[in-house]
């Protein structure tokens, strides 16, 4: 049997692989729009944190997807590095975007806890993927239409 990085990986159709990834993105985008936070404090739990984890966790999984199912082999080899410089990249525009925005204002904690859901959500993805790589070999069936 082929390692997992021997094996070659599908190509989803273009909407499949695009439409999720590029709607977050504008999710994203549109959530930093508002001039004021949308998020309730606490004083015990940090509400707006969690939230940043919770929304770049999922871009984080949709990139990791994106990268992986794109069809490009280098792209599709090194989707783990792809996904966390995008996510990073993404989190530093989105704060920067924030300055701009009247009473909004960017913070590197942002950008800390936006990371930090980047690699959580590429962790997700990875034990997905995993977990079907697993269940395939258990039944038998040939990865990827190889």
């Amino acid at each position: 049997m082929k390692s997992p990085q021997a094996q070659p990986v599908p190509r989803l159709s273009t909407v499949r692989l695009f439409v999720p990834f590029l709607f977050w993105l504008v999710v994203i985008f549109a959530l930093s729009a508002y001039p004021k936070a949308i998020i309730p404090q606490s004083k015990y739990v940090s509400w707006d944190k969690l939230a940043h984890v919770v929304e770049f966790g999922i871009l984080g999984y949709l990139t990791a997807r994106t990268a992986f199912f794109s069809g490009h082999r280098w792209i599709s080899l090194r989707f783990v590095q792809v996904a966390i410089f995008f996510g990073v990249f993404y989190a530093a525009s989105d704060e920067w975007h924030q300055l701009h925005v009247p009473g909004r204002w960017a913070s590197p904690l942002d950008i800390l806890a936006d990371s930090i859901g980047v690699v959580v959500g590429l962790l997700i993805f990875l034990q997905v993927t995993r977990s079907l790589r697993s269940r395939m070999a258990y039944k038998n069936i040939r990865p990827y239409n190889s």
